[in-house]
This record gives C-alpha cells, structure tokens and sequence, in this order.
C-alpha cells in the first residue's frame, strides 16, 4: 500500500476488546487476550480510497465536525474530503515559490526535502490555520475552511511548524486563540521548544538550550486539558547516567502563564515534566521507553500511549493506558533535582505541592515573586514516575512497531467496551 493512497482505514493491524472506567476490569469476560489480525485484502470490500496522482505523504488530517468533511494534508496539497466515502470535494496546490525552493538548494537541501510538507492544519471556527515546511523556511496560512483557495493572511510558520519534514511536531489551538506548538525553532533543528503564539497573551516559550527543559525531544500529541496544555513526547534522558537512553514524559504549562519578569521573561514560569512508565514488571522490568502515538479520552479523563523499543533494538510494541487522576498526582509530588552537573539527581520537597494556575491582576500574578521565579527556573522534573492503570500493558506484540492509535468507547448490555486500533507505517488511520 503506498503513500498515495488515503483510505477510511489502513493498515488496522489487530483489536482488543477491554473494559474500563470502573466496569468490572477483573472480570475474565471482560478481557480477550485474542488479538485478530485484519489484512488490508480482508477489508478491501469495506474501504473507501482516495487517490491523487500527484500527492504523496498524506501527513495531516483533521475533520470538520459541522460540515462532516475531512481536511488532508499532503505534501504541496490541501484536500477536502466527504467523511463517509473519500470523494473529493476540493484539492488546492499549495506549492514553493521557485525563490524559496533555490535558497533551499543553497543551503544543501535536496530536491525532496525542499518541497512544502504539510505539519499542521487546526480548525478554529470557520478558518483553517495551515503551515508547511515550505523549503526548510515554514509559513503559516489561515483559509476559509469552505473554500481552501480563500487565504486571509500568511504568517511566519517560525516556531509552529517544523523546518524538516523529518522532525516531529505538535500544535493546538485553544478556545481563546492562543496557538500552542512543540517543534523545532531553528534551521539546523538545535533549537526544540514549546512555544505560546498568536492571541491575547504574550509569547513564551521553554528555556533555550537548555537540556533540563527539553533534551532533543520528539514531541508526539498535546491536549487542552481543565487549565493546563498537556504535551506527550520522548526525548534523551538527562538524569539516566550511564549511557544515552530515551525516555517518554507528560509535560504541562498553565494557559494563563504570562512568564516571568527579569528572570524567566519571556519563558514559562509553569513548565513541569515527567516520565511516563509502560513496562513489563518482573525481577529485570522490560521497559518500553520510546512513545510513538497518543489518544485522550476525554469522558474518562484517559490517555492510551503506544509504546515501542528503540529502532536499534528487537521491534516490540506495546499500549499502556493512563488515568488523568494519576498525572496530576505525580505533577503534585516531589521534583527530581540536580545541584550541579557532578550531583545526583534527587528528590526534592515540592514548594506548591497543591499546585494551581495563579491568578491575574492588572496583566501580573499576584505571587509571581522572586523565590517563586527561582523555583521555577531550577524545579523542572518530577520525581516520581507516572504509571499506567494495569502494572501490565494492555496489549504487547513482538516484531512489530505500532506508530498510530485511535480507541472508540462502545455501550455493551452491561459495560463499556473499548475498541482498540492499532497502525503500523506511514499511514494515518480514520475509522
């Protein structure tokens, strides 16, 4: 199957059926350890595909809700899509201009990578907020989202969309039109941040270079979640001391962080990060360290995560489930922290561990104070780890790497079920 094609479901590569938020987990009915396994071939006559001749990488997708359609990103072209059979309602060529593509090539680029990657596409309202990569010079546009070809303006897509098509990113737009992005800032891709844009309140950003912050992380999803922006990445472990290891984390910022003054200007006063654990326990627990994918089911404050071992590594795969309850429990404990750089790292008494989002007065928090500056500065890293709801993933598989998950809640006779979707490659998945 190749990149050119966008179908209602691709690669769905097995199933399970489990019960949660508190429907009688331990129940034996309850939990199907058979993992049917679903070839493309088999679900030929159930698929609906598009197909454009000269559109490859089909990296984004959203859906429009009001009007049931879905919006796709494909490399150099934005489509709209009828959500229930793929026919195309509209295709529009959003190419380099030949300026943009001849800096490119300056600058060592080759022919593919200087080409407009689509990496983001948000809906906010009636308008589509777009970026691409643009020939490694990212740019912005917002649309009319019932009519692609209607561009209401074009911005920089500096610190919203990534330079290369081969480092990850991750965006959202709050009700309050702020624009939250986790990417890469800079051309050589030295510079990761995430990073608060457009609407009421002032720019911030993580601390720039600064490996305790962000140590070349590869963001995955990020969620708007009670007052908080939520952000699900992996990144080089700075407090693992023998060797290069890859863990994943939860991350969060408040919505009304308005960033220090002198100390801290211009940078979140909020930021905090963990690590997230799906293992397999035992006297030697297997670790899977590197998170591919998420989805947040909002209803029951839960958050599926797919789990995979280092590329270098035998291909493992595995789903751990993790409750809302307990991130915030974690984000409430005690700090991981560092004196110097020939210290251990320790855990350190949480100053606020009752933390809530600070209140503004005339544009200021009322306790932004020095010691509370400083405090935030040094106290990034949680201590303790996040676990998921089951010491045991809910579903492993060997010799494979999932990259998508989508999971679907359906009412049973007596329980809710979840339907669990698995993907592997390249390919976005819709059900």
């Amino acid at each position: 199957m190749q990149d050119t094609i966008l179908t209602a479901i691709l690669m769905v590569t097995s199933l399970e059926i489990i019960c949660l938020g508190g429907m009688a987990v331990e129940d034996s009915q309850c939990q199907r350890f058979e993992h049917p396994i679903v070839t493309s071939e088999e679900l030929a006559p159930w698929l609906h595909v598009f197909r454009s001749e000269s559109a490859v990488d089909f990296s984004q997708i959203t859906f429009d809700p009001r009007q049931k359609e879905l919006i796709v990103g494909a490399r150099n072209y934005l489509f709209r899509l009828h959500s229930e059979n793929l026919s195309l309602i509209q295709g529009v060529e959003w190419r380099c201009d030949e300026t943009t593509i001849k800096a490119c090539y300056s600058k060592g680029k080759s022919t593919e990578e200087c080409q407009n990657y689509i990496r983001v596409l948000l809906i906010g309202g009636d308008r589509l907020f777009a970026c691409g990569t643009n020939a490694f010079t990212p740019i912005c546009t917002n649309r009319t989202l019932s009519n692609l070809e209607e561009t209401h303006d074009q911005i920089s897509g500096m610190a919203r969309c990534p330079y290369s098509p081969q480092h990850n990113s991750t965006a959202l737009l709050a009700s309050t039109g702020e624009l939250y992005a986790a990417t890469v800032m800079d051309f050589p891709g030295r510079d990761p941040a995430i990073y608060r844009s457009l609407g009421i309140l002032p720019p911030l950003r993580t601390a720039q270079y600064n490996s305790k912050w962000l140590n070349e992380p590869n963001f995955v999803s990020s969620y708007d979640i009670g007052n908080f922006i939520y952000f699900f990445f992996r990144e080089n472990a700075v407090e693992h001391d023998c060797g290069k290891v890859v863990f994943s984390r939860a991350a969060r910022v408040c919505k009304n962080d308005i960033g220090g003054r002198f100390l801290l200007e211009d940078t979140w006063t909020t930021f905090m990060k963990a690590r997230l654990n799906c293992s397999h326990p035992g006297e030697i627990p297997f670790y899977y360290n590197e998170l591919q994918s998420t989805f947040f089911l909002p209803e029951l404050e839960l958050v599926y995560g797919i789990f995979t071992t280092n590329v270098n590594s035998v291909a493992v795969s595995a789903v751990c489930v993790f409750n809302m309850t307990a991130i915030i429990q974690v984000f409430s404990g005690q700090f991981k922290y560092q004196e110097n750089s020939r210290s251990a790292w320790l855990p350190y008494p949480n100053p606020n561990p009752n933390f809530q989002c600070g209140t503004m007065d005339q544009g200021l928090y009322l306790n932004l104070t020095e010691r509370n500056l400083q405090d935030a500065q040094k106290f990034i890293l949680m201590h303790e780890v996040i676990q998921p709801i089951t010491p045991v993933p809910y579903f492993m598989e060997d010799n494979s790497r999932f990259s998508h998950v989508v999971v679907d809640v359906v009412q049973g006779k007596e329980m809710l079920f979840h339907i669990i979707y698995l993907a592997t490659g390249k390919f976005f998945l819709y059900f």
